[in-house]
């Protein structure tokens, strides 16, 4: 059986994960590269150039998911309208009536 030194105790190894595949130089190359074939295609009329509104409704992932689930749907709502549930308005105050309830019960009715 292991005995337990308050000392001596071995802390829990770091996550230290190095990706073998990832070079974040050819990444950032590559996205260089990217953002210079697409200029050279605006330029030349091959590729239509995006207005702002279309770069930020591409970008913006978190609305969209959002819009997609019902229950993140309606907790925005909830937050936006400023409704909030009974509970959660009131909740130690709850907690301390069921709290008193609970005493009356056994201080009183043994």
């Amino acid at each position: 059986m292991g005995t337990f030194f308050f000392y001596s105790n071995k802390k829990p190894r770091k996550f230290n994960y190095t990706p073998i595949l990832h070079n974040p130089e050819e990444d950032a190359r590559k996205d260089r590269l990217q953002s210079r074939i697409e200029t050279i295609k605006k330029e030349m009329g091959v590729l239509p150039e995006l207005s702002q509104e279309k770069m930020l409704e591409k970008k913006d992932f978190k609305a969209e998911f959002i819009s997609q689930t019902r229950h993140l749907k309606k907790r925005k709502m909830r937050e936006t309208s400023g409704e909030r549930t009974l509970f959660a308005n009131n909740g130690l105050l709850i907690i301390i009536l069921i709290i008193l309830i609970i005493i009356f019960f056994f201080w009183f009715l043994r």
